[in-house]
């Protein structure tokens, strides 16, 4: 039975609640680290605590208007806390496949199964169970809002792009974000690409890409000189409880994300874990803010950035927080 069949009104929710998100300078950390105006976008008081609730909310209202009655992922945790929340605000069932080695703790499994979530395990890494979730979706007609190109899940993320710009009142001359996947960062490239297509801009943002030591094909492949992604064998993988949001042998939006950085002439490196742990202390006791520990890798890979660019002007730490854990 699908949601017309069920509920009265037009197949669109307005999540007022998500976006719109914490945009502030970091004069604090500015001083630690020495350099430039530094601004925190900071995605951590969207609903469920992290940037995964714009993608949600795009792939829920997509998924109401083609008519499905529920959706599925392949995740290891706050992708499938965002989608459960919101497509039980939208009257949605949702089946979220977590990869058997991903350790999910009491707290998660309740949360997601509060929320309505049917839990299913996979055998293997994140990437097995985005694929099994796939074959979940055709099999029992669930709407996919896994990552690739075909869902155009980045167009959650545009307004990032746009919310920038609008708080800041210019371009910022750099914006650093988390890659996975590449789709948070390949959203924002869109978003100001929009803007300067519609003559509202002079201009593009460098854009920067980080991730975790050795555990990202977008960081890899740019630092590799590679004009597409090149996947990483999954054996040599090395996950902990700090990066693990940040690992992944195959990004899904990795050859447009890693083309975004190219087109921007920007820069994508690499965060330790205890860097990482290091930045998310001094966010937490400068600038007030939860950060997840393996968001603050976009700072290590803003300061590498700048020590090769000498630029000193406006730069965007987009950052999610740790609301759920």
């Amino acid at each position: 039975m699908n949601f017309h069949k069920q509920h009265e009104g037009p197949p669109f929710f307005n999540f007022e609640s998500v976006g719109n998100t914490l945009f502030t300078r970091a004069r604090n950390i500015e001083n630690v680290i020495g350099f430039g105006r530094i601004h925190i976008k900071f995605e951590g008081v969207n609903p469920t605590g992290t940037q995964k609730d714009r993608i949600s909310v795009y792939h829920i209202n997509k998924s109401l208007k083609d008519r499905y009655d529920g959706v599925t992922i392949g995740t290891c945790g706050n992708y499938g806390v965002s989608l459960a929340h919101f497509a039980k605000l939208a009257g949605l069932r949702t089946k979220i496949l977590i990869p058997e080695n991903y350790f999910i703790t009491p707290k998660r499994k309740i949360e997601l199964n509060s929320l309505g979530a049917e839990i299913i395990t996979v055998d293997g890494k994140y990437e097995d169970a985005v694929e099994e979730s796939r074959r979940v979706a055709k099999k029992e007609n669930l709407y996919d809002a896994n990552p690739g190109s075909e869902s155009e899940g980045w167009r959650g993320y545009m307004p990032i792009a746009y919310e920038i710009f609008n708080q800041l009142g210019r371009v910022p001359t750099a914006v650093s974000v988390p890659v996975g996947n590449g789709t948070t960062l390949l959203g924002i490239y869109h978003g100001f690409k929009d803007l300067l297509d519609r003559g509202l801009t002079d201009g593009m943002p460098y854009l920067v890409g980080a991730s975790t030591n050795g555990g990202n094909p977008i960081v890899n492949s740019f630092k590799s000189g590679d004009s597409k992604v090149v996947d990483l064998h999954p054996n040599e993988l090395k996950e902990t409880s700090v990066n693990e949001p940040l690992v992944s042998y195959h990004s899904y939006d990795g050859d447009e994300a890693l083309k975004a950085i190219y087109d921007t002439n920007g820069w994508a490196d690499y965060a330790s874990d205890s860097c990482m742990l290091q930045f998310h202390t001094l966010l937490k006791d400068y600038e007030g803010l939860s950060v997840l520990p393996a968001s603050t890798s976009a700072i290590e890979a803003l300061i590498k950035f700048k020590e090769h660019r000498k630029l000193s002007s406006d730069y965007v730490l987009v950052l999610t927080g740790r609301k759920f854990r």
